[in-house]
């Protein structure tokens, strides 16, 4: 995705800004009036100062981009000044917002070659800036047109052999190649940080995983089916060399997994049950991340109305998140014991497809009352959790595009989270926080339990509109072993976006990967 630089000695600062493209500021109101550190060009300064009084601040609002031509001896240099907000807003978050917009400035304008500069960089402390700097210039320049007949399509890997131990006030280049991108862009970022290559070589790895998780979503649902999900965990097993386990239909029939068999039996394609092992952790327990796998979801009987029901090619980005996650975490070798459970089903109507009123009994013994066909993530679900707990799990977090339920309760930038464990619940909220993506831990409540038992089963697949978020969570806390931490992640509004906005594209988010690659680091 990107080849790393990074150049020693103040002295080129001044250079490199002469020879740059486009030069881009990330101010909030307070960097204005500590400008001077970044020793810009006086053309530059002069600028900015002429901004201010003649337009007022406004270029330091949170999300604002500006665009101005400078004249220097050379000709005309673009000056592009991206906002970050004011007091508490200068946070990693908005850097990442800031970064996301001034790449596809940068894209607009066919700039080929830019420097960055922020005052706040100029601080050896502020490593956690310049890392949401980086992750919010690749994540924003991300861009899903694989099947736009103008893109080349291809992906190069590069990555640098300088020696950079000495970086003190120096300028860390970043030469970003942007994937499926008609221009590449060469981004120069200054930086005080004392362990820049290694923040910038480290985002480059989360960034790289998170869009391969954009990617697998974005698929259409005739190309990104059960097999082909499969096809791909076990391709990036290979690449990271983990261990990968795939069992078939047939294997989980054997094993009783009645409730991901009955999800899938509607479609031509039948379901897969995923299992990467990454064992880097001596003697630490092993933790599970789950997700849902559902390349398809039609409702299957219980159909989904037309409108919007293309956009249910996206119902695996928890499958998603946890491949890119698992990608990420033995990329950058951390020390911990992780499995990666990816329940892959394609939900479809046919006349082998399962009924409303049907019974299934799944492979922990408990059976289940199928009230609506549509609530089937939790179906496969409950047999991810099960397996990860046959697995040796000593905790379980799955993470699923769920319900619309949490939509109306949290909106679509936050995600929920349902805990049988109140300190795992902390952690990921904490983990989140730190990586960017914001979570909410709804109350696991007596009522909820009560709510999904069935009077002739021992509980039933959905419990209506009221509480949905809630107890769609609790079905599945059914299938974990007693004893065992376990948390349900609920992306269902935060796994698309309609809009791009910052570092967030249009289309899927992959939300809850960096959680997972961050929560991973604490384990």
């Amino acid at each position: 995705m990107q080849k790393i630089i990074s150049l020693q000695g103040s002295k080129e600062n001044s250079s490199l800004y002469a020879k740059a493209e486009a030069v881009v500021l990330f101010l909030c109101r307070e960097c204005v009036d500590h400008i001077r550190s970044l020793s810009l060009p006086e053309e530059i300064f002069e600028l900015i100062a002429w901004q201010a009084e003649k337009q007022g601040y406004g270029f330091t609002e949170t999300g604002s981009v500006t665009s101005l031509l400078v004249k220097n001896e050379d000709g005309y240099q673009r000056v592009i000044l991206s906002g970050i907000g004011a007091g508490k807003e200068c946070t990693p978050g908005h850097f990442r917002i800031a970064a996301g917009n001034a790449v596809r400035e940068l894209r607009k304008n066919k700039i080929k070659n830019a420097v960055i500069a922020a005052p706040i960089l100029t601080n050896p402390q502020r490593g956690h800036y310049l890392k949401a700097v980086a992750e919010g210039l690749l994540l924003g320049s991300y861009e899903f047109n694989k099947y736009k007949s103008v893109c080349a399509n291809k992906i190069e890997n590069k990555t640098a052999d300088e020696n950079e131990n000495k970086i003190s006030n120096a300028a860390v280049r970043s030469e970003n190649k942007f994937a499926n991108s008609p221009e590449k862009i060469s981004v120069t970022i200054f930086s005080a940080v004392a362990n820049a290559k290694e923040i910038l070589a480290e985002a480059e790895i989360i960034c790289g995983a998170i869009c391969h998780a954009r990617d697998l979503a974005n698929e259409p649902g005739n190309v990104m089916y059960p097999e082909a999900l499969a096809n791909a965990a076990a391709e990036t097993a290979e690449k990271f060399a983990m261990e990968a386990e795939v069992l078939s239909a047939k294997e989980m029939q054997k094993l009783g997994m009645n409730a991901i068999l009955a999800v899938g039996c509607g479609s031509a394609r039948e379901p897969k049950l995923v299992t990467l092992r990454y064992a880097n952790g001596g003697d630490k327990p092993l933790t599970a991340f789950v997700g849902k796998g559902i390349t398809f979801d039609s409702g299957g009987i219980s159909i989904k109305p037309s409108d919007g029901m293309g956009e249910m090619k996206d119902d695996m980005t928890g499958a998603a998140a946890v491949l890119g996650a698992m990608e990420a975490i033995a990329a950058l070798k951390l020390p911990v014991n992780v499995i990666g459970i990816m329940a892959c089903a394609e939900n479809m109507p046919s006349g082998s497809a399962q009924r409303p009123g049907d019974i299934v009994r799944a492979a922990c013994g408990k059976t289940i009352e199928v009230v609506n066909t549509d609530a089937e993530g939790r179906m496969a679900l409950a047999e991810a959790v099960w397996y990860a707990c046959r697995k040796g799990a000593a905790k379980v977090i799955d993470i699923a595009t769920l319900t619309g339920a949490v939509i109306i309760a949290l909106g679509e930038h936050t995600s929920g989270i349902i805990a049988n464990d109140d300190a795992l619940a902390e952690e990921i909220k904490k983990a989140g926080h730190r990586a960017g993506e914001e979570w909410w831990q709804l109350p696991l409540t007596e009522e909820a339990e009560e709510m999904i038992k069935s009077s002739c089963a021992d509980v039933k697949n959905s419990a209506g509109r009221p509480a949905g978020a809630i107890t769609g969570g609790v079905f599945i806390g059914n299938f974990v072993d007693k004893g065992i931490p376990w948390a349900h992640l609920d992306i269902g509004g935060t796994s698309t976006a309609k809009k791009t906005e910052g570092h967030i594209p249009e289309g899927c988010t992959a939300f809850g990967t960096a959680t997972l690659i961050e929560l991973a680091r604490g384990l």
